[in-house]
């Protein structure tokens, strides 16, 4: 008998922490998935991680973030294990509610309880490419489809602590700050494409311009400043890089400001939409079209 799995024989487990969002979402989750079970308010990305493998009780587990809101045609999805490593963790792509990115930050992810437990990163890291995110020092099968909106406008601090921590994870190559003075030459495309989005779009959303704002200072900050980039692990080191770049701040003066140093600088493509351009932007991106549930991002 073929090795398959149907995604609604597996337990999801939601990762809860400060999300203006998370009661909302919760409930959403709970609606489309009555057996989904829940971790709220651990402190550290991986300690929390950690805390989901132990409430599953399936080998193979879905993780939600606080503020994902699921797509239920995943519920239909079988995994077939011949095509992925189940071992590895298994990251689907999520549509971003404020820019129209769709790619790996903020979705859906798999993971295999041994896999979890065994991973030391962000504030458990041993090594410098564990300290900000998963995706260097764990196994990954990076997947096409896109099954889940992130959604991370409640309030400004949520729009500019997501900017900022993908306007720091994009200028890394392993965890390690790519030098200013090869930045351009050295930054992979696809990540340079990204972290210009994140900088340039969505002013036409709700709290979207504090999006822009924390790319651009979670950028400059990495490349420029030299700051202690793995600060981007810990939440409430974050809340307090909120208060001292926007809290007392002019958004607008602000995203000027390190606008023009990013593009004199870096010679980085940040432009300052306007609402209409922002808009007129989604509206002309290509539409993200599902394909295999287990196909790979890149191929």
């Amino acid at each position: 008998m073929a090795d398959k799995t149907r995604v609604t024989d597996l337990d999801f487990v939601y990762i809860s922490y400060k999300e203006p969002n998370k009661e909302e979402n919760w409930a959403d989750l709970k609606n489309k998935v009555p057996w989904a079970k829940r971790v709220d308010g651990v402190k550290g990305f991986d300690s929390a991680h950690k805390a989901a493998a132990e409430k599953a009780d399936t080998e193979f587990f879905i993780s939600v973030d606080g503020d994902n809101v699921i797509d239920e045609s995943f519920l239909l999805q079988t995994l077939d294990w011949t095509r992925t490593d189940r071992k590895a963790v298994h990251r689907w792509r999520a549509k971003n509610n404020i820019n129209g990115l769709v790619y790996g930050n903020g979705g859906l992810v798999g993971w295999h309880r041994d896999t979890c437990r065994s991973m030391k990163t962000h504030e458990n890291a041993e090594t410098q490419e564990n300290q900000v995110d998963f995706c260097w020092g764990v196994p990954h099968e990076n997947l096409h489809n896109c099954y889940s909106t992130t959604v991370i406008n409640c309030s400004k601090q949520q729009a500019f602590t997501a900017g900022y921590r993908e306007g720091v994870k994009m200028c890394l190559d392993k965890g390690k700050p790519l030098d200013p003075g090869i930045f351009k030459a050295k930054i992979w495309p696809t990540n340079l494409r990204i972290l210009s989005t994140w900088m340039s779009v969505g002013a036409d959303v709700e709290n979207g311009k504090y999006a822009m704002m924390g790319a651009r200072v979670g950028c400059y900050q990495t490349v420029l400043a030299g700051d202690d980039h793995v600060s981007v692990s810990h939440l409430d080191q974050m809340e307090k890089m909120y208060l001292e770049f926007i809290e007392n701040n002019d958004v607008d003066t602000e995203l000027y400001a390190y606008g023009e140093s990013l593009r004199q600088q870096l010679d980085l493509p940040v432009a300052d939409y306007s609402h209409q351009d922002s808009r007129f932007f989604k509206f002309c991106m290509p539409q993200h079209r599902n394909k295999g549930v287990q196909d790979h991002e890149y191929k």
